[in-house]
């Protein structure tokens, strides 16, 4: 049972670490807000929109990540108090990533930024690949650390 807890607290802990990589990015986009608002003249520039389109696409990305980490963070403290096989645990981690991938399949399209698009894509790649593996169905995700700080670097632009 010891090794169970410390096993739940680990994952806990990995998981606070990714959703504090994902919420940064978010942070980091308040401070730019006022300098897209500037302009009272002609029609915008399409760097400012494009900037605008991925700024939104990486705040409900981002949302979306940190929606499914931390889902899987209290799905891992309530086992702590009432355990769950394997088996049901496992098929709540993959549903987690499965959900995070579609998302970013999705959000990827509207990005105006490359940049942002690929970083999307990559993640959303990784995440699929995991969950091919013998990974799948756990919640530790040291592979997906990667492409979580590119997409984080994407979206500080």
């Amino acid at each position: 049972m010891t090794s169970t807890r410390a096993r739940v607290v680990r994952t806990v802990l990995s998981l606070a670490v990714v959703a504090g990589l994902a919420a940064g990015c978010q942070g980091e986009e308040k401070g730019s807000a006022p300098a897209a608002a500037g302009s009272a003249s002609t029609t915008p520039s399409p760097t400012v929109d494009a900037a605008a389109t991925s700024k939104q696409v990486c705040e409900a990305s981002l949302a979306l990540v940190k929606k499914h980490f931390i889902a899987m963070a209290d799905d891992a403290i309530a086992a702590i108090d009432k355990p769950v096989s394997a088996e049901e645990a496992g098929g709540k981690v993959r549903a987690n990533y499965t959900a995070i991938a579609e998302g970013l399949r999705t959000e990827a399209p509207k990005a105006a930024e490359p940049q942002v698009r690929t970083a999307l894509e990559n993640l959303a790649g990784a995440i699929e690949k995991r969950l091919t593996g013998p990974n799948a169905t756990k919640v530790e995700s040291p592979d997906l650390d990667p492409a979580l700080e590119a997409l984080d670097a994407a979206c500080r632009r």
